[in-house]
């Protein structure tokens, strides 16, 4: 039988040496991240408040097989720890570029799910849940509340936007919006909090055919346009619409000072001197060509011969 002569040690640890480095050139240079979350301008965001709430802060976007989730950060005043946030996700066709990425868990909302949300979002804050049915514009949705640190009040509120079970196929009505709300402000009140979940808009979609979480649009009322079904004005809405009445005001009496008159003395013009004129004596040729007529030719006619 031959014999085979053992490797030595030495043999062995260049082999192991040989194949490091041999996996080492396959490696690629840079760092990798292990998620991708990129920061994303505030202009993208699928998501905001409505006018004069919270202001955005800074958005952080991650990308999954099956969705797009947006992290929206609002400003925080409050000493609660923790950051406040509207974080939406859309299920949907993401593309095939992210074919082989890892995928976002998706369930419906449950109790037990929302209790975990809670926690970790406001940690150490006693949040009650509300028993109400409440609806936005999406839809209904619910929000637990609580006190936090100092004057603090904290909500987390949570909706799903999806159609009707009996209006999505595989063609159309399909996706699903999942929003989030953390909120904490110092002296604010539940009702103030609770204001942020009905004003924000939705302004994010996928591009797709037959992606419409919403569903069908509402059928109008069968009783609008028909005799016999008169509809009247809520009360709040006369009272924004009355006409203010405006009571008649006298006006005040203007006190007025009569000052005398002073008497102007009214000034003669200063007359221009005339200059004398001197008049010539008549000639004795002036006095002989005068002739004085007689009183009976007076009264004769102005051809009678003996005046002439």
């Amino acid at each position: 039988m031959p014999v085979f002569a053992s490797p030595s040690l030495r043999q062995v640890l260049a082999g192991v040496l040989t194949l490091v480095t041999l996996a080492g050139c396959g490696a690629r240079d840079g760092v990798r991240l292990s998620d991708a979350a990129i920061s994303v301008p505030d202009e993208t965001a699928f998501a905001l408040p409505a006018a004069g709430g919270p202001s955005v802060v800074s958005i952080v976007e991650r990308r999954f097989s099956n969705s797009t989730q947006q992290d929206i950060f609002l400003f925080t005043s409050a000493s609660t720890p923790g950051q406040n946030f509207l974080r939406v996700q859309l299920f949907g066709p993401v593309g095939l570029q992210m074919d082989g990425q890892k995928s976002l868990g998706y369930s419906s909302i449950r109790a037990s799910e929302i209790s975990k949300e809670m926690r970790a979002a406001i940690p150490g804050v006693a949040l009650a849940r509300s028993p109400l049915f409440l609806q936005n514009n999406y839809g209904p949705f619910g929000y637990a509340y609580g006190r936090g640190r100092g004057n603090d009040a904290c909500i987390y509120a949570w909706q799903q936007v999806r159609s009707l079970d009996g209006e999505r196929t595989v063609f159309q009505n399909r996706g699903t919006i999942q929003v989030r709300l953390r909120l904490c402000e110092e002296g604010a009140s539940e009702e103030k909090l609770l204001s942020v979940m009905y004003g924000y808009t939705i302004r994010g979609a996928f591009n797709a055919a037959g992606w419409n979480p919403y569903g069908e649009p509402s059928k109008a009322d069968p009783g609008l346009g028909r005799t016999g079904n008169p509809i009247y004005p809520k009360t709040e809405d006369l009272r924004d619409a009355a006409v203010p009445v405006i009571r008649e005001t006298r006006p005040r009496p203007v006190k007025t000072t009569v000052r005398p008159l002073r008497t102007l003395e009214k000034v003669q013009p200063a007359r221009e001197a005339v200059r004398e004129e001197t008049l010539p004596l008549p000639t004795s040729a002036d006095i002989e060509a005068v002739v004085v007529p007689s009183p009976a030719c007076v009264t004769q006619p102005e051809d009678a011969a003996a005046c002439k």
